[in-house]
């Protein structure tokens, strides 16, 4: 009988038979409509967490008594039953019209009426430049186009004639080092497109060029967040981050006759070995600036994904891998933060074997595979957009999620669709009923795919496979629902 358990003092409940009780409740909430969100809106939650409780100490009571009347040979326990198999997605197959990546690239649910506004300029590295400064909460590199609406009047005095504007946007996300903690980093964008909205704002695309750094003692004025309608301008003196590159050492290395080896696939592993003893160079120096190696795995590795779109230059290279690798957050901030482009690579080339997923950022709950992202904008798999707001999003674009991972919020619409031809359908995670991003189904006939999900930036998470496992995923629910019964305890 369990109808005085709201009469027993919390100290009768031990802490590891309460963090039990709270785990089980969560992996059952995780199988049920509603999710998390389900268990805590329904009532007696306190009540419900004690019987469960004392439902699991009677079940251990009833276990412990037929395990001792056992054959202790029988009670091994039976492996876990293993996860049924993911077969990989081939978007060629579907039947129809491919959809023209083009288009989300060029923003085209801004309409038509922007007009170009010419320009692209590169400062010094090493400059100090005094500009115009915002916010955003996502991190760009170097050139991701980063779309954004806001009041017109505050640009206007800013581009004289028809030269695109430079100005900077710092990351507040981005963990400065140690040794400089009151820098903020960030990128410079220029302005290539505007146009009028209709609603006494101004559309704008620009594309981040290159990396800064700014001291927080030089911001003049609150700085604010582009995608918050900002309404004051803030100023700040910027600083233009190096880019160095080093070329390959055996580039360098002429073999005379024996060049004739160096493009036959057979011979070109030979051809090294005769490079690296005519040189004074340890083998380690050469392995560490050697760069052209770990693009070619990149690029076999993306070729699933259906992009095709990798610049040649080393130093673009280095950041468009970054948003199409899908590092996580650590990861990224390492190679923001380097100046040297072959680290940066070299950091890259040791993620190209991990297996990695998306988690819920708010419950931890496994969302996707990264392995299902695939490219519908020229632009790469991830990209900025803007909703009618105002507000930017980071968007991921895969196949499919999980199966009963997520659920819908609202009715489906093809209003500003960043992809013309689809409609959107909010997402939530079916956990925490949380938004997690959107799914787009084709209302053209014949076109395909015929649906797919972008999740959000904001509110997913890169993790590894290894991470995905029962306790890991319910750990973040658990403690803080641990904390919110302790409280109600008290």
């Amino acid at each position: 009988d369990d109808s005085d358990l709201e009469a027993l003092p919390r100290w009768m409940i031990p802490q590891n038979r309460l963090r039990s009780a709270v785990d089980m409740m969560v992996n059952q909430a995780r199988n049920r409509d509603g999710g998390i969100a389900a268990l805590l809106n329904r009532d007696n939650f306190l009540q419900r967490v004690r019987s469960m409780v004392f439902s699991q100490e009677r079940r251990r009571s009833r276990t412990s008594d037929e395990t001792s009347q056992d054959d202790p040979e029988q009670q091994q326990e039976e492996p876990p039953a293993p996860e049924p198999p993911r077969y990989p997605l081939d978007i060629d197959m579907e039947e129809g019209v491919r959809f023209d990546t083009n288009l989300p690239a060029e923003h085209s649910y801004f309409g038509t009426h922007l007009s170009r506004v010419p320009g692209v300029d590169y400062l010094e590295e090493g400059t100090t430049h005094h500009m115009l400064i915002f916010l955003h909460q996502h991190i760009l590199f170097p050139g991701e186009v980063l779309p954004f609406m806001m009041d017109g009047s505050l640009f206007d005095d800013e581009m004289p004639g028809l030269d695109g504007m430079i100005f900077g946007v710092a990351f507040p996300l981005m963990q400065p080092p140690e040794d400089s903690p009151l820098k903020l980093y960030g990128v410079t964008c220029q302005i290539y497109e505007k146009g009028e909205s209709g609603r006494q704002m101004v559309f704008y695309k620009s594309r981040a060029l290159q990396r800064i750094v700014i001291n927080c003692d030089d911001i003049q004025g609150p700085p604010q967040y582009l995608a918050r309608n900002p309404t004051t301008k803030c100023f700040s003196k910027v600083k233009i981050l190096h880019e160095y590159f080093l070329p390959e050492p055996l580039k360098c290395v002429e073999m005379g006759s024996m060049a004739r080896f160096r493009d036959i696939p057979s011979m070109r592993d030979k051809y090294k070995r005769y490079q690296l003893t005519s040189t004074t160079w340890p083998v380690d120096a050469c392995q560490e600036y050697a760069y052209e190696d770990i693009v070619e795995r990149a690029r076999k590795k993306l070729e699933i994904h259906k992009i095709d779109t990798m610049p040649r230059c080393p130093i673009q290279v280095s950041f468009w891998l970054v948003r199409n690798l899908h590092l996580n957050e650590k990861m990224m901030r390492l190679t923001f933060l380097t100046d040297s482009v072959n680290t940066r690579l070299q950091l890259i080339g040791s993620t190209l074997k991990e297996e990695s997923l998306f988690y819920c950022r708010y419950c931890n709950s496994t969302l996707a595979y990264c392995s299902d992202l695939f490219a519908m904008s020229k632009a790469g798999v991830q990209s900025q957009y803007c909703n009618p707001e105002g507000h930017i999003h980071e968007t991921n674009t895969v196949y499919r999620v999980m199966s009963h991972a997520i659920g819908y919020s609202g009715e489906p619409s093809t209003k500003f669709s960043w992809f013309p031809g689809y409609q959107w359908h909010i997402i939530l995670c079916k956990f925490c009923a949380q938004q997690v991003g959107w799914e787009f189904k084709a209302v053209e006939p014949n076109l395909a795919p015929r649906i797919f999900f972008g999740l959000a930036g904001s509110s997913v998470r890169i993790g590894k496979a290894s991470e995905n496992t029962p306790a890991n995923a319910s750990s973040f629910v658990v403690r803080n629902m641990l904390r919110l019964i302790s409280n109600e305890m008290e």
